[in-house]
């Protein structure tokens, strides 16, 4: 759409003002960020560590406490210089013969006679039940030999993520926003209760699989509702949308201390799907999608509606500005169908390797891209670690979400400022820094000093989330305008893929060595700070609108800014999508 209708059709939302309409489109978002955090975070819950030990049949009617048969049964074992119960062996004993005798003193083990036991491998277990009554891992055995199946619980979620982001875009723009908002809708409901439901754990991770897909629908609906805001009331709307996120993770840690069955657990965190699915049939579509497309009677209607609510007159030209939006969008399907005709068909594999060779077809550009990429893998890699790690970090894994989720309201807004003041690289660098040297001081904590690992955990947590949030803000300014949207999406598909590592470190390498966690988030988030200081300071410079912009401003041939403000655009415009802030969730 060219720039006077656009510019007409925010003065139709300058007119409407913000009322009970467009709170009623802002719900659909709240909804949202009610919902998901209980399945992005919730393997922290659902699946949960808990101790566990060899299960001795013989011994499970017996007259013994747990304590005498741990004693009899189970080998000691140690772990960061403390000795625990294996959870994976026990002796070779002949437990048929004491399993009708009660306990005496001349039953216990001595050190000398528990070193010259030979001990064998579980093929049952029991589980502590102090914390978690029950989790994915303990009701299918995920553990010991089986326990690489249980990270994929939550690591599948996160696949789904890298694929759905892409494809909910493109569905949004091209069939509407609440056509695709209320299809996921529904959809996403059905997999949850499908997997809160479930006796069989590949059909969970399928569904959960799903609903990772689906999970980027927040990204859709939170376009839907910065299309629906005045320009003036647009940054309050970006700041706001990231703290429904913080208070959804906090009310999980809150329904998660209450109820301890992963499956009850999780039933009861969909109850916002109830609310979305009631009131998204009454919603409407957003009328600046219908204006674009050239759905004008529509989009009246809506417009209509929205100025009854909030008790306003609409401008008398709309019958004009939605007239020359139709016409512009016959311009451009005719348009768009031409370079279809000339591009011949191209899937979305081949688009995609396509928009790969494009970000690295020119040195600068390239070393941008490669940066970009290898920052938001860090990023999201000691992210959704460190936010997953309340096992691992601390002693009461409830209070580690409830502290970690509320720290991202201020991480996401306080270094607003600081950027403008010291500039996106060196905050970003000096970000990644004060996590990595946080998490690696773990390393050189006594274990007992749990409240010291507690808090070094959430000055990690604090600052690669503020790091997550300036990612999009640097990305958006250092690509050029012809390949920005292409740049910023697949350089966040990298967190998403990265991310799904992060519960294989904390379930599997984290269980057999204390230290895996602190090395692995640490270093990643060392690695991601020496990749920024390779980045350009994007701080009060033009955005470049094409690839020749690039490298005036970024190269060692620099040419004068002040020439590139005053140039003529050569690429597309920036759409909305471009200038709306991305949450990072």
């Amino acid at each position: 759409m060219d720039a006077d209708s656009g510019a007409s059709l925010d003065h139709l939302f300058e007119a409407l003002g913000v009322g009970r309409w467009t709170l009623s489109v802002f719900l659909t978002y709240l909804c949202w960020a009610f919902l998901l955090p209980p399945f992005s975070l919730g393997g922290a819950f659902y699946n949960g560590a808990v101790d566990h030990w060899c299960n001795v049949p013989q011994l499970s009617n017996s007259s013994w406490t747990l304590e005498q048969r741990l004693n009899y049964s189970i080998p000691w074992e140690e772990n960061r210089n403390l000795m625990r119960r294996s959870q994976c062996r026990m002796y070779v004993r002949d437990y048929e013969a004491v399993a009708d005798l009660p306990w005496s003193s001349d039953l216990a083990l001595t050190p000398e006679e528990e070193a010259g036991l030979e001990t064998t491998s579980c093929s049952q277990w029991e589980y502590d039940t102090s914390i978690f009554h029950s989790t994915v891992a303990s009701e299918w055995d995920l553990v010991c030999d089986r326990a690489y199946l249980s990270p994929l619980f939550q690591s599948f979620y996160y696949f789904g993520c890298a694929f759905g982001d892409p494809v909910l875009g493109f569905l949004s723009d091209k069939y509407g926003r609440k056509t695709v908002v209320f299809g996921v809708a529904l959809i996403f409901t059905s997999m949850a209760l499908t997997s809160a439901l479930a006796h069989s754990y590949p059909v969970v991770l399928v569904a959960w699989f799903v609903m990772g897909i689906i999970h980027p629908i927040c990204g859709v609906v939170y376009v839907k509702v910065v299309e629906a805001c005045p320009t003036k009331h647009r940054t309050v709307v970006g700041i706001l949308t990231t703290s429904p996120f913080a208070l959804g993770g906090m009310v999980l840690s809150g329904w998660a201390y209450l109820i301890r069955d992963w499956r009850t657990l999780q039933l009861v965190c969909m109850a916002p799907a109830a609310l979305l699915l009631a009131h998204l049939p009454f919603s409407d579509e957003s009328p600046r999608w219908l204006a674009v497309k050239g759905r004008v009677d529509e989009a009246e209607r809506v417009f209509a509606k929205a100025a009854r609510w909030h008790g306003v007159t609409l401008p008398a030209q709309l019958p004009e500005i939605l007239q020359k939006c139709k016409d512009q969008a016959v311009i451009d399907e005719k348009a768009t169908g031409s370079e279809k005709s000339g591009a011949g068909k191209c899937g979305p594999f081949r688009k995609w390797i396509n928009d790969v060779a494009v970000l690295v077809s020119s040195p600068a550009l390239r070393r941008i891209t490669l940066v970009m990429f290898g920052n938001f893998f860090f990023t999201g890699f000691t992210y959704w670690g460190i936010s997953l790690a309340g096992n691992t970090f601390s002693q009461d894994p409830f209070l580690y979400m409830l502290f970690s989720s509320a720290l991202e309201v201020p991480a996401y807004s306080i270094f607003a400022p600081i950027v403008m003041l010291f500039g996106r690289r060196r905050v970003l660098a000096a970000n990644f820094a004060v996590c990595a040297a946080a998490i690696l001081a773990i390393l050189i904590t006594p274990g007992n000093w749990t409240w010291v690992i507690f808090s070094l955990a959430l000055v990690g947590k604090f600052f690669i989330t503020g790091n997550y949030n300036l990612l999009y803000l640097v990305s958006s300014e250092v690509f050029p305008t012809c390949i920005r949207s292409r740049g910023l999406n697949l350089s966040s598909t990298m967190a998403r893929l990265s991310s799904i590592l992060s519960p294989f470190i904390i379930q599997i390498m984290g269980q057999t060595h204390w230290w895996a966690p602190s090395v692995f988030f640490g270093s990643s988030a060392a690695i991601g700070g020496l990749l920024s200081l390779l980045l350009p300071e994007t701080s009060n410079q033009p955005l470049p609108d094409n690839i020749e912009e690039l490298h005036a401003l970024y190269s060692k041939d620099r040419i004068s800014s002040a020439k590139i403000i005053s140039r003529e655009q050569e690429a597309f415009p920036l759409n909305n999508a471009d200038n709306a802030a991305t949450p990072a969730v």
